[in-house]
């Protein structure tokens, strides 16, 4: 038999002369990267055939690799599989970690959202999802509920207190709150916490529902938890079909409509409730808790950046306050300090003259403590401990903001509102955006415009109000 002449195909030949196997060659392009590729196939010649056989079958094995080729050239090629999207996934999550061992933040995101993902798809095959089913899913995300309830007063306490002549100060302290909040749940129509109404329910021994009004209300969950979900399905079937076992990515913007979802306003503290968190803060007795609520209001600090502060990231000469780290709690994996969100999350800022004396004589206070410790604080110069001298838990930032607020008649928000808080009142008292945004960590301007774009509203109508002044005063 004569030598094969198709330079894409070279044959390979035994001591006997015999061609024994085939070698084929494409030049393509590598689909994700663009750049040039050879694919190679070697086809084994089954034995028993005739030299025409072998041609017919050579021919149908080299145009069958050829239109392989194409596909993968093309990103259409799929592998014959049987793999299920809970099987798929569960790899893909494991992967997480292997990459990159600090994506603690993206894990639990990633294995909080296929919880929902994979009680829609979990048991399909891969190859078997189609646009119309994640169609359905995303209309089903959009769809979801849940319940909210809030807390507001029906009749007020006011005669429980004249009735029993009681000292509304006293009564304040023997409820666990101030006497400001006292007022607040006095008040028919105002909004209160649910543990302030419990609070004073079981001081007067009468039943919740008789002073205030639960009302539970059925929401929807927001767009930005529906589009969280949608994303870590759009990246497992877009690493699905990388490996090439599904042609489409049905999951992305190509095949779906947009997702939809209430928009949360941000809840946060006003200029006047800004400055009366600000003296309660100052009144505060607690050193550790004071210095917290100070970082939270004059820096806007993340909680976990401020968990994860050494003292060598207080520079008293300077006045300056470094952020490197950010300590953050996973139920899965406990408490893990690990590098900022982002680089620009790694910054320096100049501090404010009150916070540096909060600062000081918080140092002052933790020395003795350290003394008093003694080998439980050694070996650590984290700026917030436990008593046993393991790092503080974010969470306990919570706790403490918590019961803060509620001491101190104030509204209920958590400690990242108080970062929303610090960032807006930087905007209304005129500190440029660009000055803003670094301080508060954002990778850019436009973030920073992005997220508050309400105030910069509010911002452009007193611009207007103070040119038209300008110009009309002659």
């Amino acid at each position: 038999m004569s030598k094969h002449k198709n330079k894409n195909c070279y044959p390979r030949y035994n001591k006997l002369g015999e061609i024994i196997s085939y070698r084929f060659f494409y030049s393509g392009k590598d689909f994700y990267t663009g750049e040039l590729k050879q694919y190679t196939k070697t086809w084994k010649v089954p034995k028993g055939l005739t030299n025409k056989e072998i041609e017919i079958e050579r021919k149908k094995v080299e145009f069958e690799f050829y239109k392989e080729c194409e596909k993968k050239s093309l990103g259409t090629y799929i592998q014959e599989n049987n793999i299920t999207f809970g099987e798929f996934s569960k790899q893909w999550l494991e992967r997480i970690l292997k990459r990159n061992e600090d994506s603690y933040s993206y894990y639990v995101q990633a294995e909080n959202s296929l919880k929902i993902i994979n009680q829609y798809f979990g048991n399909y095959l891969l190859k078997q999802i189609s646009p119309l089913m994640i169609q359905k899913f995303y209309d089903y995300l959009c769809d979801r509920t849940y319940i909210k309830e809030t807390i507001t007063v029906k009749k007020s306490i006011e005669e429980l207190i004249t009735k029993n002549n009681l000292n509304k100060t006293q009564t304040a302290e023997d409820c666990g709150i101030n006497r400001l909040t006292l007022r607040i749940a006095s008040k028919i129509g105002n909004q209160v916490s649910l543990e302030t109404a419990r609070s004073i329910s079981r001081y007067f021994n009468v039943p919740l529902t008789q002073y205030f009004n639960v009302e539970k209300k059925e929401v929807k969950y927001s767009k930005a938890t529906n589009s969280g979900i949608r994303t870590i399905l759009v990246v497992i079937l877009g690493e699905a079909k990388r490996q090439q076992l599904i042609e489409h990515n049905y999951a992305s913007k190509d095949y779906t409509r947009a997702i939809t979802g209430t928009t949360k306003q941000k809840e946060i503290f006003n200029e006047e409730e800004s400055k009366e968190f600000v003296r309660a803060v100052l009144n505060e007795t607690d050193l550790k808790r004071k210095t917290v609520f100070a970082l939270l209001i004059f820096l806007g600090l993340r909680k976990g950046e401020i968990c994860g502060l050494s003292w060598e990231d207080i520079d008293f000469n300077k006045n300056t306050l470094t952020v490197n780290h950010n300590t953050l709690y996973y139920k899965q994996f406990g408490i893990v300090t690990k590098k900022p969100k982002t680089k620009t999350s790694n910054r320096t800022i100049t501090l404010p003259n009150q916070l540096v004396v909060i600062l000081k004589e918080y140092k002052q206070w933790y020395e003795e403590q350290k003394q008093n410790y003694g080998d439980l604080w050694a070996y650590t110069n984290y700026l917030f401990l436990q008593d046993n001298g393991k790092i503080i838990n974010p969470c306990t930032i919570n706790s403490w903001l918590k019961k803060f607020n509620i001491k101190n008649g104030l509204k209920p928000i958590p400690p990242h509102s108080l970062r929303h808080t610090c960032i807006t009142m930087q905007l209304n008292a005129r500190i440029p955006i660009k000055v803003v945004s670094t301080r508060a960590g954002h990778s850019n301007e436009k973030i920073t415009l992005g997220i508050y774009t309400h105030t910069l509203q509010s911002q452009d109508i007193q611009a207007a109000e103070i040119y038209n002044n300008y110009l009309l005063t002659f």
